[in-house]
C-alpha cells in the first residue's frame, strides 16, 4: 500500500514538473505548451486524488475494525486494490473490504466507496459528466470527447451504466424539484409525441449471434445476408423505422402585463415517457396539481393538441375544465389537403389553391366554421362518384369535412384570440423535435426500451435547465451503479399493430 508520505511526495514531484515544463515552454507553439501543460495538470490531479484516497483509507486501518450499516454490524476484513476513475485518470488505491458479521458468505462491501460516494469505481462528477455527454450526443461520441479532453474514457459498458443508473434517478428528481414561483395567471397544457426508432426482436436477434458464428469477410456477409433475407420494397408512405412514440408535454404559463397583454410562455417544463400517453398525462397532471392546477391560482387553464383522439379522451379525464383549442396549424394543414382535392390542376394554378386556402383560414379566424364547412360539404357533393381522382377526392373532403365536424367546439379561434390565448401547439412541437428528434431519432440509431426512456428523462432534465440541481439530488441518493447495463429490451411496432 502506498503510504500518505509516499504519495506526498509524488504531489511535491508532479508540481515541480509542472512548473518546469511552464518554464520550459514545452516547445515551439503555444499549442505544444499547452498540451504539455494539460498532461502535467491531469497527472497532478492524479497524484492529489491518490493521496486524498490514501489519507481517507488510513482511517479505517488505524480506526475501530467494525461498523454498522441500519441495524446490521460489519467488519472490515481485509482490503483490495482497485482503480477508481477520475476526472485526472484512473488512479490506483488500496481499499478496505468488509463483510457481515458471522456471514462469511455474503456479499462484501466496500465502506470507503459508500462513505466517499464512489457508485461503481468511479467519482460522482465523471458519471455526471458522461451522463451529460450521453444525453446530447452518442455514446461513442462521448467516449472519443472525453478521451481528447481528459485523456482516458470509461469503457463502453461503464457508460452504459452511468446512463442507466443516472436516468433511472431522473425522474424522481422532476417529480420533487422545487416548482417556480413566478407563474403566470394563465396555465397552459399542450401534448404531441414524436416516434423513437426502436430496435426489433428480429435485428436484436441477428446482431446477439456469437462472434464466431460471422463471416470474416464483413462485405461478403452483408452480400449473403442481402441474398438470404431480402427486404421487401415499402409501398408509398410506409415508414422504415420500427418506431416507439414518445408522448411528450409541456406546461408553461402566461402573465398578464401593464397593457393588459399576456405574455409568454413563463417557466416552461418539459416531461416525456416511452411508456403510454396515459402515463404522461398522469405525470403532467400531477406537476399541474403541484403549480397550483385546481385551486384559484389560474384564473384560465387552456389545452391545446393536434387531432389524435387519444389525447382529447385523456383530456377529458385529466383536464375536464380546461378550454379546448385545437391546433391551428394542424387545422391549415387539414385546409390545405382539402384544398387541393378542391382545386384541380393546383401545381399549374399554385394561385388558385392559395387563395382558397387564405380564404378559409380568415373565415376560421373569424368564426366562421359553419361556413367552412358548408363550403367542404358543397365541394364534395360537386364532386362525382366517378372519374379520374373522383374517389381519391371524395375520401379527402370525407374525411377532412368529418374531422372540422367532430372538433368544432374546439376551433372557438376567435374567442380565444380576443382573450389574447395561445391557439397553436408551437411549444410542444419544438420541444418534441428537440427532445426526441435530436438525439434520440438519428439515422442508424436503433434503441432499447429502457435506455432510451433513461436518455429521455435525461434530456428533460437538461432542456429544463435543471442538471446542477439533479447533480445535487443525485450526491444525497447514494447511487450506485449495477453490475451489468439493463437488458435490451425489443420493440415491434409492425407485430403491435397487427395484434
Amino acid at each position: 500500500m502506498v503510504s500518505i508520505e509516499q504519495a506526498q511526495r509524488e504531489v511535491d514531484r508532479r508540481i515541480k514538473g509542472t512548473l518546469a515544463a511552464i518554464e520550459a515552454g514545452c516547445g515551439p507553439t503555444a499549442t505544444d505548451a499547452e498540451r504539455a501543460v494539460w498532461t502535467s495538470l491531469l497527472a497532478l490531479g492524479r497524484a492529489v486524488m491518490t493521496l486524498f484516497f490514501v489519507r481517507r483509507a488510513s482511517v479505517w486501518h488505524r480506526g475501530s475494525r467494525r461498523y454498522t450499516i441500519g441495524d446490521a454490524e460489519y467488519e472490515v476484513v481485509g482490503t483490495e486494490v482497485a482503480e477508481i476513475g477520475t476526472r485526472f485518470g484512473k488512479v490506483v488505491v488500496e481499499r478496505p473490504v468488509g463483510r457481515l458479521v458471522g456471514g462469511a458468505r455474503f456479499a462484501r462491501d466496500l465502506p470507503m466507496d459508500r462513505e466517499l460516494g464512489l457508485p461503481g469505481g468511479f467519482t460522482l462528477p465523471v458519471v455526471s459528466t458522461v451522463a451529460r455527454l450521453c444525453a446530447h450526443m452518442a455514446f461513442a461520441s462521448t467516449r472519443a470527447l472525453l478521451k481528447s479532453l481528459f485523456e482516458w474514457s470509461p469503457s463502453s459498458r461503464s457508460v452504459l451504466r452511468m446512463v442507466d443508473a443516472m436516468g433511472a434517478q431522473a425522474r424522481p428528481f422532476l417529480e420533487q424539484a422545487d416548482v417556480p414561483q413566478d407563474d403566470g395567471e394563465v396555465l397552459v397544457v399542450t401534448v404531441d409525441g414524436k416516434g423513437a426508432p426502436a430496435i426489433s426482436s428480429k435485428e436484436y436477434a441477428r446482431r446477439a449471434r456469437p462472434r464466431g458464428a460471422r463471416d470474416k469477410n464483413r462485405r461478403h456477409c452483408r452480400r449473403r445476408r442481402r441474398q438470404e433475407q431480402p427486404r421487401p420494397r415499402r409501398a408509398p408512405g410506409k415508414k422504415s423505422k420500427n418506431a416507439k412514440v414518445a408522448a411528450v408535454g409541456v406546461l408553461y404559463t402566461l402573465r398578464r402585463m401593464p397593457d393588459g397583454r399576456l405574455d409568454g410562455p413563463v417557466n416552461k417544463r418539459t416531461y416525456a415517457t416511452f411508456e403510454s400517453y396515459r402515463a404522461l398525462f398522469q405525470w403532467v397532471h400531477a406537476e399541474a396539481v403541484r403549480r397550483g392546477y385546481g385551486t384559484s391560482k389560474f384564473t384560465k387553464v387552456v389545452f391545446i393538441a393536434d387531432g389524435a383522439d387519444v389525447l382529447w379522451s385523456l383530456q377529458q379525464e385529466f383536464f375536464p375544465d380546461a378550454e379546448l383549442c385545437l391546433d391551428w396549424f394542424h387545422a391549415v394543414e387539414k385546409l390545405w389537403k382539402a384544398g387541393k382535392a378542391i382545386c384541380r390542376g393546383s401545381r399549374r394554378e399554385r394561385r388558385r389553391l392559395e387563395v382558397w386556402v387564405a380564404e378559409q383560414k380568415r373565415k376560421l379566424r373569424k368564426g366562421l366554421l359553419p361556413e367552412v364547412l358548408a363550403e367542404l360539404a358543397d365541394a364534395l357533393a360537386a364532386t362525382a362518384l366517378t372519374g379520374p381522382g373522383n374517389k381519391y377526392r371524395r375520401e379527402v373532403l370525407t374525411e377532412v369535412l368529418a374531422h372540422f365536424e367532430k372538433n368544432a367546439h374546439r376551433m372557438a379561434y376567435r374567442h380565444l384570440r380576443r382573450e389574447d390565448l395561445d391557439i397553436s401547439s408551437g411549444v410542444v412541437e419544438g420541444a418534441v423535435r428537440h427532445l426526441v428528434g435530436v438525439r434520440l431519432d438519428g439515422p442508424g440509431m436503433r434503441w432499447g426500451r429502457d435506455r432510451a426512456e433513461a436518455v429521455l428523462r435525461l434530456r428533460c432534465v437538461l432542456i429544463n435547465g435543471l442538471w446542477d440541481d439533479f447533480e445535487r439530488f443525485v450526491a444525497t441518493q447514494h447511487l450506485r451503479l449495477a453490475a451489468t447495463p439493463v437488458p435490451t429490451r425489443t420493440h415491434d411496432a409492425v407485430v403491435k399493430k397487427a395484434a
